[in-house]
């Protein structure tokens, strides 16, 4: 995965599909940072499921809404009173198959709601979630630390870079990946069961293709998912793996006894990252 598909190429006109008859299914992957969300829309997009990306963070919508509206002085407060209207607009020109798909933060969920309207027997959630919560929070230190978030270089535009890794940034970012995991239990506490896949992110890069064609061979019965795996397998960042290490030494500790005392639920016992 690389910054050109993530962040720009699917920005392009080339991407605007003709408008399909009738209302797309939608597949929603909610996420929290470092789970595979972008790898997880690289193999939707393989399976012919949408054009997911992150369609509602304002580097996306912003640029996307003016282009299809001719209005370049739209601007972040704009876009959320066009909401509506946006959400129209992703529907007709990036659905794919009759299916719509993006990738959400937890802190996108509002805008989508009204972008694309609330739930519906149509809607289909992939919750992403990391169980090893120690290895997770390293990932995030390291990405705002060095502002790239995968192999190649490239920063990634409109985060704040985190100069200085102290322990009141350590707090901060499990206080942050937990409250996260909370806003997408209690939204899905709401939502029929059958229809919320929770994959565990260790899961899926161990094998993607595999891991999303079970998932979505339940919701989607009647397409073809079989298409070979792409040549291009998912896995983890090797970047800024020297980072990762001196975080782990220095602060694995701290984020060990900080997500043993935190009351929201895990999967198995954290390991060391």
């Amino acid at each position: 995965m690389h910054f050109e598909e993530a962040y720009s190429k699917l920005l392009l006109a080339a991407f605007d599909q003709a408008g399909q008859d009738g209302q797309p299914a939608k597949i929603l992957i909610c996420t929290t940072p470092r789970t595979a969300g972008h790898s997880y829309c690289r193999v939707l997009r393989h399976f012919g499921l949408g054009l997911p990306t992150e369609y509602f963070q304002w580097q996306f919508a912003l640029p996307l809404m003016r282009r299809w509206t001719g209005h370049d002085a739209i601007d972040v407060p704009a876009l959320g009173q066009a909401a509506a209207s946006y959400g129209r607009q992703l529907l007709a020109k990036r659905s794919v198959n009759g299916v719509f798909a993006a990738k959400l933060f937890a802190g996108n969920l509002d805008f989508a709601r009204r972008s694309i309207g609330e739930d519906d027997t149509g809607s289909f959630y992939v919750f992403l979630s990391r169980r090893n919560k120690v290895e997770q929070t390293v990932s995030l230190l390291s990405m705002l630390h060095t502002g790239q978030p995968f192999d190649g270089g490239e920063t990634l535009p409109g985060i704040p870079k985190l100069k200085i890794i102290s322990q009141r940034a350590v707090i901060d970012t499990v206080r942050h990946i937990a409250d996260c995991e909370t806003v997408w239990r209690n939204y899905f506490s709401t939502i029929d069961a059958t229809r919320v896949a929770t994959v565990a992110y260790e899961d899926f890069v161990a094998s993607p293709y595999e891991n999303a064609r079970a998932t979505m061979r339940s919701w989607f019965p009647a397409h073809d998912l079989e298409k070979p795996a792409a040549s291009e397998a998912s896995g983890r960042y090797q970047n800024d793996a020297a980072m990762k290490t001196i975080i782990g030494r220095q602060f694995g500790g701290l984020i060990r006894e900080l997500w043993r005392d935190m009351p929201s639920p895990t999967d198995r016992p954290l390991s060391a990252p």
